[in-house]
């Protein structure tokens, strides 16, 4: 086990308790106004009489349904009609029935059905009746919701994760960096220094909690990426480095080398500047710093534009999920950092060759 979790790790957990704590509070209200209104349904069964009624039709129909993943499915629904005489008045019903149901009958032969005394128009067989009051229990109610609580608190779980789980951004939390190295366990990722070059790799998802515990436990970076089963490695010469940017607000190294680019990604900011501060003495004296202090106007206008796209979009698409996801977006993910922009402008750090200042300056 980890000694230590990061503080994304830290409120998952809490996000995973309270959205448990929903579904169930969810279930068992649900099973409560379930068996409310199964007891309505069937109220008349209170006081209802018995009575042979004649099978006039026996059909089996094609129905097209999507599972809950939304995957088209096709099953077969038998009805069964049938028909009684109350009081010499004629009574007819087609209901749904078991397939084995439906192999057992054949037309013209007995079916006993049940109707409310006093509206013998009110009836079904006495095989449904008795079916749907046994399953009239907390447990049948309970399954009965299952199909709608259980996604619905998906749904909130992964609307709380993406409000909620996030970094914090300024600490530095113990056992996830060590002066060479750094690991990002919310994206899986580990960065570290070796000699003069910069490597980096990506972690198995089944083996994030191993690669934890054992970071935390002193493993060496070979054993490490031996655990992590990793299928994307990177090792950087730091004296091959053109180019290296650093944005205050951003917890992303964006770095240049020969014909390639990498953006190297920590677990929050203060990690990518404790990061910044061990890889910066390690550069090449040939790179020359630059810092660019963005107008707030200036930094917060890449969001702006989105926002501009986004409301475009739900303006001429017309259509209400869309709409309200693109909502749901803005609200949480895009106003946030306008406003975060206009408060907190962009500091921009950037390590470059002369030849690479040269030509940014000619474009």
């Amino acid at each position: 086990m980890p000694q230590y979790k990061s503080p994304g790790q830290k409120r998952k957990r809490w996000v995973q308790i309270i959205a448990l704590m929903i579904f169930i509070a969810a279930s068992y209200a649900g099973s409560l106004f379930m068996q409310k209104f199964h007891n309505q349904q069937l109220a008349w069964t209170d006081d209802h009489q018995v009575v042979a009624a004649t099978v006039t039709g026996l059909d089996a129909e094609d129905e097209e349904y999507r599972n809950l993943k939304g995957r088209l499915r096709h099953r077969t629904v038998y009805y069964l009609t049938y028909e009684f005489n109350v009081d010499e008045i004629s009574y007819e019903n087609m209901v749904e029935i078991s397939a084995y149901e439906f192999e057992q009958l054949t037309l013209n032969t007995q079916v006993d059905v049940w109707y409310a005394t006093t509206s013998p128009n009110i009836n079904d067989t006495a095989d449904n009746v008795n079916s749907d009051l046994s399953s009239n229990d907390d447990i049948g109610n309970t399954i009965d919701v299952l199909p709608y609580t259980g996604p619905a608190s998906l749904f909130i779980y992964w609307v709380m994760t993406f409000i909620f789980v996030k970094e914090s951004k300024k600490a530095l939390p113990k056992g996830f960096y060590t002066e060479t190295s750094w690991l990002d366990i919310d994206d899986n990722y580990l960065v570290a220094l070796d000699g003069n070059d910069l490597v980096m790799f990506d972690i198995d998802g089944k083996q994030a909690s191993k690669v934890q515990s054992s970071y935390q436990n002193g493993a060496s970076i070979e054993e490490l990426m031996a655990i992590s089963k990793s299928d994307k490695f990177k090792r950087i010469p730091l004296s091959e480095i053109k180019e290296l940017v650093s944005d205050h607000n951003s917890d992303v190294l964006t770095i240049e080398w020969g014909e390639e680019s990498e953006s190297v990604e920590f677990l929050n900011q203060t990690v990518k500047a404790h990061a910044l501060e061990r890889i910066q003495p390690l550069l090449s004296n040939e790179l020359q710093y630059h810092k660019l202090e963005k107008s707030r106007l200036g930094a917060a206008t890449p969001a702006l534009i989105l926002l501009a796209i986004f409301t475009a979009i739900a303006y001429f698409a017309s259509i209400f999920w869309l709409t309200a996801l693109i909502g749901f977006i803005c609200l949480v993910k895009v106003i946030p950092r306008i406003i975060v922009r206009l408060w907190d402008p962009t500091v921009r750090q950037s390590w470059k060759l002369a030849e690479t200042v040269a030509d940014a300056c000619t474009e």
